[in-house]
């Protein structure tokens, strides 16, 4: 039994048309036919039903599909360590990680992991904050860069708390933070878990206009553009802002951002890792 034949047919299951599993597979309708013949005949069982041009999978291929899927996964999965291990990594730590650590701290952690460590392979899993505590207990990463904490029994690690700044257009640099409070639309990320805290300071503002956007790299883009200001932490705009693209108007030293580092098990490995985490977010918070 070949792999592609394999692979062939979770492509045909998928779609139930054999000429878009050619286009999908970049191969031709006749080698299609060919590939579910040879398994077919294999498993001495037919796997679809065939009327005229169409194909319907039928409960035999349903059933065999599941292990299919499995087979691959497990040959790609040995194809992948085995070229890992020639590239000369030994181990592979997988991280989930937040878009908005993602799109900070993270290039800053992984630069510096991997100059003290090439022999770690790492993977990366971008999921949502209140995501990741499940995804470290159940092992679908060995590692969670998350915004919030897990109600799951694993280990967790306060890695930072920053505080939070109005940022605004560069084109702003001269209005002060009152002015912009009550004229500029305040772009939002709700589902952030300061959110509740940013509320309160905008009570003194009662006519304030905000616009929902969650999305943080949305919102530095909208900010640059001159369409509203924001709340950010300073992780996360640092770089705009030495780079004169965003201006920080005010640091809210009472409202923070915390960042937390989730592991479900404690290894060499690991601790390496979370010791980089600590400086880099050590070196953006004290800069």
């Amino acid at each position: 039994m070949e792999t592609e034949w394999l692979r062939t047919f979770i492509v045909a299951a998928q779609t139930e048309n054999f000429r878009e599993t050619a286009e999908q597979r970049f191969i031709t309708q006749s080698t299609v036919s060919k590939h579910i013949q040879h398994l077919e005949n294999e498993l001495q069982t037919t796997l679809f039903e065939r009327q005229g041009k169409h194909v319907k999978l039928n409960h035999i291929g349903a059933h065999f599909l599941q292990h299919a899927e499995k087979m691959v996964e497990t040959i790609d999965e040995g194809l992948h360590s085995t070229l890992s291990f020639l590239n000369g990594y030994t181990t592979q730590l997988t991280i989930g990680v937040a878009p908005q650590i993602a799109n900070s701290t993270l290039p800053a952690i992984i630069y510096t992991f991997q100059q003290q460590n090439p022999s770690i392979q790492l993977k990366i899993e971008l999921l949502k904050s209140n995501e990741i505590g499940e995804a470290v207990y159940t092992g679908k990463v060995d590692i969670g860069l998350s915004k919030l904490t897990s109600t799951r029994d694993i280990h967790t690690v306060l890695l930072a708390q920053e505080p939070l700044h109005l940022i605004a257009p560069i084109t702003k640099k001269g209005t002060d933070a009152h002015t912009l409070l009550q004229q500029e639309t305040i772009l939002t990320h709700e589902y952030a878990p300061y959110w509740q805290d940013i509320q309160q300071v905008l009570q003194q503002f009662p006519s304030y206009k905000s616009m929902n956007i969650n999305q943080t790299e949305v919102i530095k883009n909208f900010v640059k553009q001159g369409l509203g200001i924001a709340f950010l932490p300073k992780s996360v705009i640092v770089a705009e802002c030495d780079q004169q693209l965003l201006h920080s108007l005010k640091e809210c030293s009472h409202i923070v951002s915390i960042t937390y580092f989730l592991t479900k098990y404690v290894t060499a490995d690991i601790e390496a890792l979370l010791a980089v985490c600590h400086l880099i977010y050590k070196d953006v918070i004290s800069d």
